[in-house]
């Protein structure tokens, strides 16, 4: 299994995949998982993934939720559940990132998207409560993937 973190965790709640990371190393959670921070680069996406693995990514999204709420979805679906990709101000977003995956033969087909929906989104500020909070609820997700 593979886990990447989406975002710039000098963003506020944007941070929330890097955070979500730091507590699975902590806890190992997920003992032999491969943990990655892809940070901003949603097209590093496309050469780290594992064909044949379970692949997780962990993003803060508008999904139009409560802020903290989190939800597992797949790569078809997040054009759907995404209402903005903050990642597309980078130049390419994850629903970007993943029709190019298809079109090279690299998309595989256990990929498990968890989105976090963020309070705030703010230069040189920490995660909100709500998102913190949210942490254990995206480890939870990802363990009744696995």
């Amino acid at each position: 299994m593979k886990i990447f973190a989406v975002g710039n965790s000098f963003y506020g709640d944007d941070g929330v995949g890097a955070a979500v990371l730091e507590r699975i190393r902590e806890s190992d959670a997920f003992p032999g998982a491969k943990l990655v921070d892809i940070h901003t680069d949603a097209l590093s996406l496309i050469d780290e993934l594992e064909l044949n693995e379970l692949n997780v990514v962990i993003d803060a999204a508008d999904m139009g939720l409560d802020p903290g709420d989190a939800m597992g979805f797949r790569p078809s679906e997040v054009k759907m559940k995404i209402r903005s990709d903050h990642l597309s101000m980078h130049g390419f977003g994850l629903a970007e990132a993943f029709g190019l995956a298809v079109e090279l033969g690299r998309m595989p087909r256990k990929v498990l998207i968890v989105g976090v929906q963020p309070e705030r989104i703010e230069i040189n500020q920490g995660l909100t409560e709500s998102v913190a909070a949210a942490v254990p609820e995206v480890i939870s997700i990802i363990k009744a993937e696995v």
